[in-house]
């Protein structure tokens, strides 16, 4: 009886450690046959048509030659925070404001950039009191320019942060309740999902019609997130008296503690001065 025949294998010669360092480098850009890459000719630069020039190469004190990715560090960071911008569910819109590009026309404006960049710059502060802040004024005024750039600050932080509307809140605890299939979550797991985000970020308070069940379900959200200490941020085109009608008293009422509130009283940015009066005024 003939014994099977044992699988062939094909030979495969060694990889040598220097091709493998001559792939990496030639995948980077680095030509093995140019000077360029000798000793003598680092550190060595590339030039971003954006940002400018930016190194892809140094020389410790030993000599040593470390080579870095040829991308530029500015374009990198970038993306970066986009894409933490994306993942904090902040609108597209939004992705570029930062407290360096919102415009200041009128004291107000200035008061309400010092406040929020004070808010991002000392959110650990906030976050151990649970401080939240409340926006609220017509829209245009610039109330998701700066809730965008404190969402940018504490996501580089190393924090999580979350931007829904109270609507998005309402309809996600409300979904659960057709939902009957093994996995899917609770009504109490979707309002812990949101209680736990280290920066929850309400939008459009007011805009839906304000009954008691909506009002019962935006208070448990902002309590859960009042009794673990973690702060909540308000966005909203109502007055203080409509905000507390539409979310009830109780949940306004954490919101108060500890916490600050900026009147955006000034013409809609987007409408463009002929549309309104003297910014001055």
């Amino acid at each position: 009886m003939a014994l099977p025949k044992k699988s062939e294998s094909k030979y495969q010669p060694p990889i040598h450690a220097g091709d493998t360092a001559s792939d990496l480098l030639a995948r980077w850009g680095f030509d093995s046959n140019n000077v360029a890459i000798l000793p003598d000719r680092h550190p060595q630069h590339r030039e971003c048509t954006r940002h400018g020039r930016y190194p892809i190469s140094t020389v410790d004190d030993l000599g040593t030659i470390r080579y870095m990715s040829p991308v530029c560090p500015v374009c990198a960071a970038e993306q970066a925070s986009r894409r933490l911008m994306e993942s904090a569910a902040i609108p597209a819109r939004y992705f570029d404001c930062d407290f360096s590009n919102y415009v200041v026309e009128v004291t107000g404006q200035q008061t309400a950039l010092d406040t929020c960049r004070d808010y991002a710059e000392h959110f650990d502060e906030r976050a151990r009191k649970g401080s939240c802040l409340i926006l609220c004024g017509d829209p245009g005024t610039g109330k998701n320019h700066l809730a965008s750039a404190i969402a940018r600050a504490v996501l580089a932080q190393g924090r999580s942060v979350l931007h829904v509307t109270a609507y998005d809140i309402i309809a996600r605890i409300r979904q659960t309740w057709q939902q009957r299939g093994v996995g899917n979550s609770t009504e109490l797991e979707v309002i812990r999902g949101f209680a736990e985000v280290g920066l929850l970020i309400i939008d459009e308070v007011g805009k839906t019609f304000g009954s008691d069940g909506e009002r019962v379900h935006l208070f448990e959200v902002i309590d859960h997130r009042y009794r673990d200490m973690r702060p909540t941020m308000i966005l909203s085109n109502e007055d203080i008296d409509g905000i507390e009608k539409y979310l009830g008293k109780a949940a306004f009422d954490r919101l108060c503690q500890n916490g600050g509130l900026l009147r955006f009283d000034w013409q809609s940015h987007r409408r463009g001065k002929e549309y309104g009066s003297d910014p001055a005024a």
